[in-house]
């Protein structure tokens, strides 16, 4: 690593042609994957990954360029690589860059990190969960039970002076499986993520749990019936149904969009926009949540952002260049995947808060409508729409069968004004990835049981 005068000489040369500010964000990575395939070991990969991002601006101008060549020749050439294309035309004196150290401590705490543990012992982890998904009573035709992990260490100089750092340690199992019953198959995959390093399996009951309840609901879904496209009251469980929130409003209240005009909460601070009931948050400062951090990856500690309360505009998610672009400050949001990305706005733990209502009220009065567990994949835009991976329909206030091929579709601004009821049971659980213009992030989106009055549902079955 180079010394904290070469990053200065660094700074200054990549301002030498007239930025503002300038940053300097250094990754060291190690992820490894293990991968099983009907109960053979197909692979073990470590991949080590380490560079530096130089990011200047000036204004809303903005410039990155990285390498990984972090010897102090290799950076000053990205720095003056970063300075001809700010093309500023405007020649500043060197001024003396003060680093204060600002350490900050990562809300998860690790206590054995995944280079300390033996590949065997990941894949006795593996040979469980195998064992455990093969014990659930159905017949498996294929299953891959794939063990994750990674270690990002972090550093993030820039020319005001800031000096911190942060280490995000994930684990992770991805189970995919085909189960048949004689007459039909289906398949499936799930991911088992967790913030913290190998003691995420102490618990030996919680993956071989995770494995068995998993194969038992692709075969339960096997007996699931269609039901024709409709608009239909729809109750959503609490927990990970909150990525809702994520497709709905979330991307649609980052800078990105609203600096371009590009949503439906461009211009409306301050409105009422949602249903009263509504409160929407983004906190990255939870511990033991998926998309937590010490800081974000501009430095800035991860923070509470309420976004909507009790219906009301309140905020925008902004990273350094967007706040500027919104005449606005940091949240605590600028998010990369790793340093071949400049950070842009990005969610982090998006959740609703709870509210007062009954949660078996929601289903118990409704005469027919669906009652929705868990949530597939999504898109997001001012319209968006994500896939229902477990559901059932509700006919005369009961939970009547099982139903598949199922899409939610609405228009963001829209469908929050719809939410009529808010349970008081909040439930965290889960976490995943976001793909933007960032690159991958870990994210949580979670909430307790809701229901929207009214909400198209995309079907497969004859009307």
């Amino acid at each position: 690593m180079i010394t904290t005068n070469e990053m200065e000489k660094v700074l200054q040369t990549a301002l030498s042609s007239g930025g503002d500010f300038a940053e300097l964000f250094f990754e060291d990575k190690d992820e490894l994957n293990i991968k099983c395939s009907q109960q053979i070991l197909k692979g073990i990969t470590s991949v080590h990954i380490f560079g530096a991002g130089i990011y200047v601006l000036l204004g809303t101008r903005s410039v990155y360029v990285y390498t990984n060549n972090l010897s102090f020749s290799g950076l000053m050439d990205a720095a003056k690589r970063a300075a001809e294309l700010l093309n500023a035309c405007e020649k500043l004196e060197k001024r003396r860059i003060v680093f204060s150290m600002q350490p900050v401590k990562n809300p998860n705490s690790v206590i054995q990190y995944p280079g300390t543990v033996p590949h065997s012992k990941k894949i006795e982890v593996i040979r469980e969960t195998d064992s455990a998904a093969r014990s659930a009573g159905h017949t498996i035709r294929q299953l891959n039970v794939d063990y994750f992990d990674t270690d990002q260490r972090i550093l993030v100089v820039n020319s005001e002076g800031l000096y911190t750092e942060d280490r995000r340690v994930t684990t992770r199992l991805r189970l995919q499986a085909t189960v048949e019953d004689g007459k039909t198959s289906h398949y499936e995959w799930t991911d088992f993520p967790r913030p913290y390093g190998f003691e995420a399996f102490k618990e030996r009951n919680d993956y071989i749990s995770f494995a068995q309840n998993f194969i038992r609901d692709i075969a339960d879904s096997m007996n699931a019936v269609s039901v024709p496209s409709c608009v239909v009251p729809v109750v959503l469980e609490a927990g990970s149904c909150g990525v809702i929130w994520h497709e709905a409003c979330g991307h649609p209240l980052e800078a990105t969009a609203i600096a371009a005009n590009n949503s439906d909460f461009a211009g409306k601070l301050g409105q009422k926009v949602a249903s009263s009931k509504v409160t929407v948050i983004d906190d990255g400062s939870i511990p033991g949540l998926y998309g937590t951090a010490g800081i974000d990856d501009e430095g800035h500690p991860t923070q509470k952002n309420v976004l909507i309360e009790n219906g009301v505009l309140k905020g925008y998610l902004c990273d350094r260049l967007g706040g500027r672009k919104l005449n606005m400050p940091s949240t605590g949001s600028g998010r990369r995947q790793g340093y071949m990305f400049p950070p842009a706005a990005r969610m982090t733990n998006t959740y609703l808060a709870p509210g007062t209502d009954d949660e078996d009220e929601m289903i118990s009065s409704i005469d027919e409508g669906l009652f929705v567990k868990r949530l597939g994949g999504g898109n997001s835009g001012r319209e968006f729409s994500v896939s229902v991976s477990e559901g059932y329909w509700i006919k005369n206030g009961k939970i009547a069968h099982r139903v598949k091929g199922l899409m939610l579709n609405a228009r963001g601004i829209d469908l929050i004004k719809l939410v009529d009821r808010v349970g008081s049971k909040i439930k965290t659980e889960g976490g995943g990835f976001c793909g933007s213009i960032s690159g991958l992030v870990t994210t949580t989106s979670f909430q307790p049981r809701i229901r929207i009055s009214s909400m198209t549902v995309g079907g497969e079955g004859e009307v």
